[in-house]
């Protein structure tokens, strides 16, 4: 599938979801990290697994502004720049960075993603205020310093940019309890709340936009290769996530917060 070359119509969720089992596909033998091939294999064969990260995109898609400059930052494979791209056109300049040396040419070839190998865990090699938009999808929890981190994004946004943080572990997330539980440090080291997480932002530079919960079912991505009713249960699961993600209390349980913040300089 080529890239867009012109301004496009905002894609539907199914077309989306139409390049994610398009390009993962393609970009699995090229990927040496035989752990992470394993995550692009169960994108491919798991609806939920992909519908997750098309669901995440549509919380934050609406704050994209058109010719923009944004950043995936820790992108990865870059997946999400690749749906940044579809929304927006070619009349977005897409870049992305990460600590990761990995073939992910597939995903970055459709991107036009400019990519940057960093070499310093938290310093961003960007000039102040770059970027109308950065993404964090899945990186704050595993960043080796929260806070020089943040304040490095604040820096490289311009006035009034977007930072949209996706994938941030729910405190009272049901699946990492049971993580916690079952398999004591198989769940994530940093574990977040809403309430306590807005009001950090707050002192970081960031109005709070919106906020809320994310993915209520795990995605049961290690039986994916299980036949039979099992086999179907997590894109059942995946269709009950929007409607629970609004139902109180059950969204409390949710795995993930997310939140759309805009940089300020004055509070």
């Amino acid at each position: 599938m080529n890239p867009p070359t012109d301004a496009v119509q905002r894609p539907t969720r199914a077309e989306l979801a139409g390049l994610g089992r398009t390009l993962f596909p393609q970009a699995i033998a090229r990927v040496r990290d035989p752990g992470f091939r394993a995550y692009l294999e169960s994108v491919v064969t798991n609806r939920a697994a992909l519908d997750r990260v098309i669901r995440a995109f549509e919380l934050f898609a609406p704050y994209l502004p058109d010719r923009a400059v944004t950043l995936d930052w820790g992108c990865r494979h870059g997946f999400d720049s690749c749906l940044i791209r579809r929304w927006l056109g070619a009349g977005a300049t897409v870049h992305g960075c990460d600590l990761d040396d990995d073939d992910f040419s597939t995903f970055f070839d459709y991107a036009g993603l400019q990519y940057t190998r960093l070499d310093h865990v938290w310093e961003l090699p960007y000039p102040d205020a770059t970027f109308d938009f950065v993404l964090s999808s899945g990186v704050m929890e595993h960043v080796a310093n929260e806070y020089e981190s943040v304040k490095e994004v604040w820096r490289i946004l311009k006035p009034g940019g977007i930072l949209a943080v996706t994938f941030l572990p729910n405190a009272w997330s049901l699946s990492e309890n049971l993580a916690a539980l079952l398999k004591p440090g198989a769940q994530h080291n940093r574990l977040y709340r809403r309430r306590a997480t807005r009001e950090d932002f707050l002192k970081r530079g960031f109005l709070v936009e919106a906020s809320g919960y994310h993915q209520v079912f795990p995605t049961l991505a290690k039986t994916v290769k299980i036949g039979g009713a099992l086999g179907a249960l997590p894109g059942v699961l995946a269709r009950l996530n929007r409607p629970l993600e609004r139902v109180w209390p059950v969204r409390l349980l949710a795995s993930n917060l997310y939140f759309i913040l805009r940089k300020v300089e004055r509070i």
